[in-house]
């Protein structure tokens, strides 16, 4: 065999050897997962299951969904949410690849996020190149943070799991007893027990997406655990709680002194001697909370006096003097401190480093918009002529302004030397939040229907569209937290009983106990995280639902900053470790021996090809 026809036939067999494996890179890892859903029939809700298949490519962050029989945005939007949470969890950049979900159903299926958490699983198994075990199934909405939320329909999800062969179905934690509501009647259902009796189906628990990894491949990612109790303080407020509560006290012995020394009408005096009594309950509280050094919990409670103090003295100057021209003037003040806030405000906007500073400006721009909207209520009940109304929405907003001047003290003195964040990141994190705590809202309704809670989620989720809007994207991120929080309580608590509601605490708690945790491992002081934690737990034995939604809050609060997009393309990755089988560390190998030895055999055939035609004179 001459050179020329040796180098024609080694290079065809190198080529044509290599090609299926640089494709096979390229292409990513293709991963299909069955999802649990729930169909409407004539004969009520029923469980169904459709597949989900999930290609993760080298790209720039787009998302781009298939979806048969058309699917309600919600669906659609929770894969675009999969793939951000996924790149989190693996500290991945976002933008580094392309995602790709083509969903398949037998018929129309009841939209919503609850397929979240298993597209979460099938994108972080693409992107590692895991194996998916065909028997494992799971329910559960993915939060931002990567832990799994409440969901509906489960023990029908369940039902459909069995027609399909599943053994094992994962739901989210705290959802192992449901009520059942049929014909005005209440059934508590242990899905646990329930499932293994009936159908020999193995129902766990589980608490985030890291969990449920380990159930579906059999690798778990590394996670550093926190201390069973996460120590918080607020010592960054203690003087201004101090300062605050030896002004308080004073102020309600001379509002006491002015209200029992002016001569006002009986009814006016019965009206605001409440106020003052409430003003004083306010005090004791805060004189409670110094003794337990809660100093936010202090300030707080400080703040509400104040403001039902100062009622009480400017509408004994109004009813003494008869000069409504008084109220213009205080409007005018409290207009005056918004003024300053929002100049700090925009003046540390432009220079937000870390979480310390991200989460005060936050709280600032929140504040700030309040008083905004207060001052708005007492100049519309002012020249309404409902002057009391007008004295108080004054007050509030003079107080609501200066927090959140405070806020923008506390990020100076606490924020120095933390990596600077952009607006772009925020402005993206703010899109993503709305947009989840939109689909938990109408998740959330379509579940319990409208409720106390969706009230307030939807109001929160208006602001929170309003604020962005505006350019307040911290803001933003902060009510759309809050909006979706009330949401997953909602879910979370529909038909729950007091020991339910009891455990929900316990578990709220230790989540936010560790984001906090977490947070300060990322490299910063979750200041406000903290200090909602603090005040959540002085509302453990008066307000439990209360309570837990302040510690919901605080969980989502502390992990703001872990949902930003990533401008940077050298983000280190988790280091994924084996822990189930050491079978699976060998499938990417088998992979790539399977594609060499068939492209080594079509390099043969072509090769052999080539030399004959070489050998008949066709190739010169």
């Amino acid at each position: 065999m001459n050179k020329k026809i040796l180098a024609i036939f080694l290079l065809s067999i190198l080529f044509t050897s290599l090609l299926p494996v640089l494709l096979s890179q390229e292409d990513g890892k293709s991963i299909t997962i069955k999802v649990p859903a729930v169909k409407r029939t004539d004969a009520g809700l029923e469980g169904a299951v459709f597949d989900a298949t999930v290609l993760v490519k080298p790209g720039t962050g787009r998302v781009f969904v298939d979806t048969w029989p058309l699917s309600e945005l919600d669906t659609q939007a929770s894969c675009r949410f999969a793939s951000v949470v996924a790149s989190d969890i693996l500290k991945v950049p976002h933008s580094k690849y392309d995602y790709f979900y083509t969903i398949r159903a037998d018929s129309p299926i009841i939209g919503g996020p609850s397929a979240g958490a298993a597209l979460t699983i099938a994108t972080i198994a693409s992107i590692k190149e895991l194996d998916i075990d065909p028997e494992v199934m799971m329910t559960g909405m993915i939060n931002p943070d990567g832990t799994v939320g409440p969901v509906g329909g489960i023990l029908e999800k369940i039902m459909g799991a069995n027609v399909k062969g599943i053994k094992v179905f994962l739901i989210p934690s705290g959802q192992s007893v449901i009520q059942i509501i049929e014909e005005n009647k209440i059934d508590t259902v242990n899905v646990i027990e329930h499932a293994k009796s009936r159908w020999g189906i193995t129902v766990i628990e589980v608490d985030d997406a890291v969990d449920a990894l380990w159930y579906f491949t059999g690798y778990r990612i590394k996670e550093d655990k926190p201390p069973a109790n996460v120590v918080v303080n607020t010592d960054f407020v203690k003087s201004r709680a101090l300062s605050e509560f030896v002004t308080v006290e004073k102020l309600s012995i001379t509002t006491s002194h002015k209200l029992n020394s002016e001569t006002i009408g009986y009814r006016e005096y019965q009206t605001l001697n409440d106020f003052l009594t409430r003003a004083n309950s306010n005090i004791e509280k805060a004189k409670k909370n110094l003794s337990e050094k809660r100093y936010y919990s202090a300030m707080s409670n400080v703040f509400n006096a104040k403001i039902q103090l100062n009622y009480i003295s400017d509408s004994i100057d109004v009813m003494v003097n008869k000069d409504s021209t008084m109220i213009k003037t205080k409007i005018e003040a409290a207009q005056k401190e918004l003024d300053e806030a929002n100049q700090l405000i925009t003046n540390e906007s432009a220079n937000i480093r870390g979480i310390t500073s991200f989460e005060c400006l936050a709280a600032s721009e929140k504040r700030a918009i309040e008083a905004e909207n207060l001052i708005a209520d007492a100049w519309k009940n002012f020249y309404n002529q409902k002057y009391y109304d007008a004295i108080y929405y004054a007050n509030f907003a003079q107080e609501r302004a200066k927090t959140a001047k405070l806020w923008m003290d506390v990020s100076k003195e606490n924020s120095k030397g933390e990596t600077i964040i952009e607006e772009s990141q925020i402005k993206y994190n703010a899109s993503q939040r709305i947009e989840d705590a939109r689909l938990s809202l109408v998740y959330a309704q379509t579940l319990t229907g409208q409720n106390t809670l969706l009230t307030q989620s939807a109001e929160l989720l208006t602001a929170a569209e309003s604020e962005y809007e505006k350019g307040k994207y911290a803001a933003a991120i902060f009510d759309a937290i809050d909006s979706k929080v009330r949401s997953s309580v909602s879910i979370e608590l529909w038909s729950s009983g007091e020991e339910v509601i009891k455990q929900r605490l316990e578990r709220a708690k230790q989540e936010a106990g560790r984001a906090i945790y977490l947070a300060r491992k990322d490299g910063g002081e979750p200041l406000m995280a903290e200090s909602y934690f603090e005040y959540a737990s002085t509302f453990e034995e008066s307000d439990k639902i209360g309570s837990i939604i302040l510690y919901k809050y605080s969980k989502g609060v502390a992990f703001a900053l872990r949902f930003l997009e990533s401008l940077e393309e050298a983000s280190p990755e988790r280091e994924v470790q084996i822990e189930k089988s050491s079978t699976l560390t060998t499938t990417k190998s088998y992979a790539f021996v399977g594609y060499f030895i068939a492209g080594l055999l079509i390099g043969l055939i072509i090769g052999g090809i080539a030399i004959f035609y070489t050998k008949r004179g066709i190739y010169k």
